[in-house]
Formats: structure tokens, sequence, C-alpha cells
């Protein structure tokens, strides 16, 4: 066997390797990254197109042609149907189950109602309604999540820290039967390509396949706007407790929301909680060590109830449960013929602090950490204790 040699310049034969590292190394990375499959819609009507003259590649059914401008899906009672664009006048009968894929290799995503989204869509015919399910990178769907949950303008080190800890919320998600993770608070919210920015893309490439563990596996990475001074036990919050979820002090006192109110009228409570017949009065049974409230008792017209701060946070709508309460009367003047007379009324007033269910990461603790030069890892190891930061292994779920 004969061998010849040839001969190289130093400076090419190293670039040409440095070259060939950087390459086969995102190579290998990207083959590997994990999908995630994000619920963005579920309506009965539906509405998708595309960006530009690029059309649309639609497969799952039999059509004329695969390539399309825009579609239009509607159930009405029991059944479900679909035109297109350019024949509105032929319209197609969607069996039960029945699943359509669009995708396009337009960068500028395909547009489903009012928004834009980047990598593939399943549609699915459920008996009640339309599933639009999103498939896409898991750094393509962050690049939109950190700018969904957090003002891109915030500090580079805040954007960071969210973009690893929405990281690992999302990927302890996946394995569900149709679709990993909602698009709303539900989970972490996304909302396609319009909240991509050039910040937040930097944010996620920087942090690129880092994920918080805790003995070899992913955290559940809770987060939240703001708690009020002073972050939450999990348990207090839920059934599981978490090590890494327990109560420590935020830096949120710099968020402008961080104090506020909400009133209620006797109506609007009897409407709320009709079985009592609204509430009259309040009374707290016990709160947590950060202050918020576990179990009230709820006085009506019609007798009592107790509940837990959590559900009545989600009855009346709260920014948190981080609350106490006060009546306060209200007077007004009520025509009664050609004179006027008052009219007393007493009106529930809730005063908060913070908003979210407090569990985990601040986000306006973080942007406060990140101001004063703060980087990320050391502002997830404030929130999320005893945690260690590492490139994603599929170990880890």
């Amino acid at each position: 066997m004969f061998f010849k040699v040839i001969k190289i310049p130093h400076k090419f034969c190293i670039i040409s390797i440095i070259f060939f590292c950087v390459f086969y190394n995102h190579s290998v990375f990207a083959s590997g990254e994990p999908y995630i499959r994000v619920l963005i819609s579920k309506s009965k009507n539906l509405r998708i197109r595309s960006d530009s003259s690029i059309p649309l590649i639609i497969k799952g059914q039999e059509f004329p042609s695969n390539k399309i401008k825009g579609l239009t899906v509607k159930k009405q009672s029991k059944k479900t149907t679909l035109f297109f664009d350019k024949n509105k006048q032929k319209v197609y009968d969607l069996k039960k189950k029945a699943k359509i894929i669009v995708q396009s290799s337009d960068g500028r995503g395909i547009w489903v109602g009012q928004k834009r989204y980047a990598g593939i869509l399943n549609l699915f015919v459920l008996e009640s309604e339309i599933l639009v399910i999103n498939i896409l990178g898991i750094e393509n769907y962050l690049s939109s999540v950190v700018g969904s949950e957090m003002p891109a303008k915030w500090p580079l080190e805040a954007l960071k820290a969210q973009a690893i800890a929405s990281r690992t919320y999302a990927l302890k998600q996946k394995g569900n039967t149709l679709y990993d993770i909602d698009s709303t608070q539900k989970n972490q919210v996304y909302n396609g390509l319009e909240s991509r920015t050039f910040k937040t893309s930097r944010a996620v490439r920087s942090t690129r396949s880092l994920v918080l563990t805790y003995e070899n596996k992913l955290i559940n990475a809770l987060f939240h706007s703001s708690s009020g001074g002073m972050t939450e036990n999990s348990q207090e919050v839920w059934k599981n407790e978490y090590p890494y979820l327990s109560s420590v002090k935020d830096f949120d006192k710099n968020n402008p929301k961080l104090r506020w109110q909400k009133k209620f009228s006797n109506k609007e409570l009897e409407n709320l909680f009709p079985k009592i017949g609204g509430i009259k009065k309040i009374e707290i049974l016990n709160i947590t060590n950060t202050g918020r409230v576990k179990n009230v008792k709820l006085f009506g017209n019609y007798g009592s109830n107790e509940i837990s701060g959590v559900d009545l946070r989600k009855r009346l709508d709260l920014k948190s449960n981080l609350i106490r309460f006060k009546f306060v009367e209200d007077k007004k003047n009520i025509p009664d013929n050609n004179n006027f007379k008052i009219s007393i009324e007493k009106n529930l007033i809730v005063l908060g602090q913070g908003s979210g269910h407090g569990v985990g990461m601040s986000q306006w603790g973080a942007k406060y950490m990140a101001s004063k030069g703060i980087k990320a890892e050391r502002i997830l190891k404030h929130f999320y204790k005893d945690v260690r930061i590492k490139p994603f292994n599929k170990n880890f779920l």
C-alpha cells in the first residue's frame, strides 16, 4: 500500500481542525436537540396562512394539492370542515381523530390566528374542539418563551436565568400523549415568533442546553412574577415538598406593581359564592411563615364555608394569596321620586402583595439581582437551593 504525503501550510491546518471541531460539535448537539410539542390553540374555528408568497405544505388527507396559501377549519355540531383560500366553495369533511400536518420553509413562520410560529404544526380533530400543536426544537422555542415571560429590555443575566429555568421546566414536562406543554400561564407563556428578539435569542444561545438538576434529575423549575419579599415553600402551596423549592429572600421591592388591591361589591360576591349568599365576614384561620393565607372561613347570608387560600385566589382571580381583607361602606345617592335617598353598601377590599404562586424564582427578584451585576448562575442558585447547572442529558429525565 502506498501513501502520498501532501504538505499543508501550518496555519491552514490549524484553522481546518478548529472549523471541523466546531462544526462537528454543533452538528452532534443539533442532531440530539430535544423537540418540544406545544399546545398553541384549542378552539372550534381556526385560520392558518403563510406569511409570504412561499406556500404551506399540508399532509394527512387527500387534497388536490399539498401546497396552499391558507386554510380555515370549522367545527359545527358533530361535523368538522376545511376549505382553502383559493377555492372556498370546495369544502372538505374531516374525520374524527383526523391529524393534519402543516409546515413551511419560510423563516417568517406560519400564521395561526394573530401569531406566527416556526416549526411544524399538527392539527388534531377531537370530538369537541380542534387542537393545534407546534413542534420545534427546544432552543427555538425558548427564544420566544424568554421574551414572552420577561420584557426583552431587562438585563441579559436575568434573561439567561429565565432561559435556563424555562428550558428545565419544559423538558420536565415531556412525555404527555398529544403535546408536552401548554403555551399559557398554565405552564409557561409562549407567543411564537412575535416575542423573539435578538436579546432573547442571545440569552438562549449563551445558555444552550443548560438545565437545573438536583440529585442528577431535572428539577421542577417553577417561577413567578413577584413574591412580595419572601418566596414560598412548595409544600405550602401544593402537596409535594421539594428541598430545592424552599423559602428565600426576594429582591422584588422595585416592582411597580408590588402592592395592589381589588374591590368586590355585594352583588359580585353573591354571584361568586351563591351557596352561602355572598360574603359578609372573612376569618383567616392560618397563614404560612411568609404571611400567605392558607385557609379562611367565609360567612355569608346563608351560612359559612372553609376554603384554602389557593382556592380563594382562583375564585376571586387575585394576583397572589399574600392578602388581607377589609370591608368598607360605600354610600350612594339613589333617585327616589323627586328626591334622593342614601343607600349604604358594604364592599370587600382585598389588599395584596406580589404576583403569582410565590414558589421558585421571582422574575422581578432576578431582574434586581442582574441589575446589580449578579450572574445568572448565582441568581438561579439563590432561588433554587442546592441545585447544579449542567448540559442536558436524557438521564436527567
